[in-house]
């Protein structure tokens, strides 16, 4: 049985829920003070609140439960043509809306949803607390591996030897570049990075080496490249195992002697840059292959520097989420938002094939589309078995093959012929759809977003067939 709160002037409603979820214990108030007073004297499970319109106080009450349970689900009901109110109500935190007058299917639904995240949240615990420190600047982590790039960083930036940095993608090869400029005696020199993947050959020769006037068509005017205007600074090459020969015999010699030509020009230049190069391919492969040169190789490893996949970086992923979110919070103005243990649970059971790039998109898209405070499980936009319990509970249901489910079958299907035959024909596909809902709920818990995935629909899909056939989830909250 669950504890709800109605805040509502009209007894009407408050008789209507007392009907509609006599099975749960409801409470009501007549305005703000007293639904203080309720949740002081014992916190709900779902507060619900009434609100008439944009000129009323009523999302006052909102901001007052908030201050005594920051975590608190709210639901709003609004009356008031526009959705004026009710977007500002999710801005501000509602778990969700329903406009009045509502259909008495659809409002229990959305309760049982609701109670179905209270279930979520009394399982995993209290949310871990936000962090209220300022940002943290360079690379974050503390895992061994990244102590040993730290390391390397710190005893080779003060120098000008030109370092190979490899690592998956996604994993902040680009930040190690950074780090090793600005701990390095060319940090108030221009700092330039380029994707050799990212831009097409012809176009990479000229942002690298710049061209003259007349070198081909189109150039009406002297360009000044990349290894130029980096003249005493950092040029960092990012994916340089995607640069075409031609362009490595070039890059070979302004790393054997800094000099070079522009597209078109005869005057060769010196040059004074550190040059640094990343890469996520193997490019001892390469070479085996005739794709990349080998004395470039050993130019360009006279320091190697591997960055650690996220999944090899133990509890470095807890301080890179917090990280994220903490920069999330301040974009968005939501100071309050934060991780339950149940989400951290999530992605440490996710292998990040994205690596840091990936958390970093995963963090706020979950801080985006989380209605409260609290991102749970469902917040996370990955596609990998939640927890351990999930994993064991879709595991014990394993699919059985088509020769089980054809003899599983025929006499379901030969039951449903006779009824069709003697003229009471029945709506076959709609029986076994409602069985398999029901199945898949009871083998979930009643966990929504779990049986969306052990039935291969979506989400949104199993709620509207769950309305179509009326089946409701009762959750208990003890």
């Amino acid at each position: 049985m669950a504890n709800l709160l109605i805040m509502a002037a009209d007894e009407n409603l408050v008789f209507l829920f007392r009907h509609i979820f006599g099975e749960h214990e409801i409470r009501s108030a007549r305005n703000t003070a007293e639904a203080i007073e309720a949740v002081k004297a014992q916190r709900p499970d779902l507060v619900i609140l009434d609100v008439h319109g944009p000129a009323t106080d009523d999302l006052a009450a909102m901001h007052a439960v908030r201050e005594i349970c920051p975590d608190q689900l709210i639901i709003v009901l609004t009356s008031y043509g526009t959705a004026q109110i009710a977007v500002e109500a999710i801005k501000q935190g509602a778990h969700d809306y329903l406009f009045k007058p509502f259909d008495i299917g659809q409002l229990r639904q959305m309760i049982a949803e609701a109670l179905d995240v209270a279930v979520q949240r009394r399982a995993v615990g209290p949310p871990l607390p936000a962090e209220e420190r300022h940002l943290p600047t360079g690379m974050i982590g503390t895992s061994p591996a990244m102590q040993e790039v730290y390391r390397a960083i710190g005893k080779v930036a003060p120098t000008d030897l030109t370092v190979l940095i490899t690592g998956e993608s996604g994993t902040g090869k680009e930040m190690v570049a950074h780090m090793l400029h600005e701990h390095s005696r060319r940090a108030d020199k221009p700092f330039l990075a380029l994707n050799c993947a990212a831009i097409p050959e012809p176009l990479l020769e000229s942002e690298l080496f710049g061209y003259e006037r007349g070198a081909f068509t189109g150039a009406f005017h002297r360009k000044v490249g990349k290894l130029e205007v980096c003249d005493g600074g950092t040029l960092f090459l990012d994916e340089i195992g995607d640069m075409s020969p031609a362009l490595q015999t070039k890059m070979l010699r302004v790393l054997q002697d800094g000099t070079f030509e522009r597209i078109g020009g005869t005057q060769t230049l010196d040059v004074d840059v550190r040059i640094l190069a990343a890469t996520n391919r193997n490019l001892v492969e390469l070479m085996r292959q005739g794709r990349f040169r080998d004395d470039l190789y050993y130019r360009l490893k006279v320091v190697p520097i591997h960055v650690p996949p996220l999944r090899e970086r133990g509890e470095d992923l807890v301080l890179l989420a917090k990280h994220f979110l903490q920069r999330v919070r301040e974009e968005l103005g939501r100071p309050g938002l934060t991780l339950s243990h149940a989400a951290l649970e999530v992605l440490h059971n996710y292998p990040w094939p994205g690596n840091v790039r990936e958390l970093d998109n995963v963090i706020s898209g979950a801080a985006l589309t989380c209605p409260g405070v609290i991102i749970l499980p469902e917040h996370l936009a990955i596609t990998v078995s939640r927890g351990e319990k999930a994993a064991e509970t879709t595991s014990q249901i394993a699919p059985p093959s088509n020769d089980q489910l054809s003899s599983l079958l025929e006499p379901v299907f030969g039951q449903f012929q006779e009824q069709f035959e003697s003229g009471r024909p029945g709506k076959p596909f709609d029986e076994i759809e409602k069985m398999l809902i029901r199945k898949a709920l009871v083998a979930t818990e009643g966990n929504q977003s779990r049986a969306a995935r052990l039935l291969g629909i979506t989400r949104t899909t199993l709620r509207k067939r769950m309305q179509k056939h009326k089946i409701v989830v009762r959750p208990t909250v003890e």
